[in-house]
């Protein structure tokens, strides 16, 4: 259909079905009719989600919000378990044996770091 086809009377084009049923949305990137909270995590927050997963374990994280009331999305939880809050968690600089590591199995494998992160010698 042309332009003009898809223009009513008064000169205004009509709204594609799929193009209004996303605009109509207007729910914030909630989930379920909840709103959804978006920015920095607080340390309550952090507690709550410490001890969903020291309940429940790690996985299923989209039911986090369900069973915890936390007000974030499942990928939200997961990051923050995975990259700031899991008790394993390494932080800080390389010492000088996993340096040499790095650079022997970069050698090895190339720029396959997800290999690397798996390879046995780095748990």
């Amino acid at each position: 259909m042309s332009q003009m086809e898809n223009e009513i009377e008064d000169g205004e084009p009509l709204k594609d079905q799929n193009e209004s049923e996303l605009n109509d949305e207007g729910n914030g990137g909630s989930a379920g009719g909840v709103i959804l909270k978006k920015g920095p995590w607080t340390s309550a927050e952090d507690a709550i989600l410490v001890d969903y997963v020291k309940k429940h374990g790690e996985g299923n994280w989209n039911a986090v919000q369900t069973y915890s009331g936390l007000s974030r999305c499942g990928k939200s939880c997961r990051l923050r378990w995975a990259n700031h809050l899991r008790p394993n968690l390494k932080k800080g600089a390389f010492t000088a044996e996993e340096e040499r590591l790095i650079a022997e199995l970069h050698a090895k494998m190339g720029n396959k770091w997800a290999c690397m992160a798996a390879h046995p010698y780095n748990r």
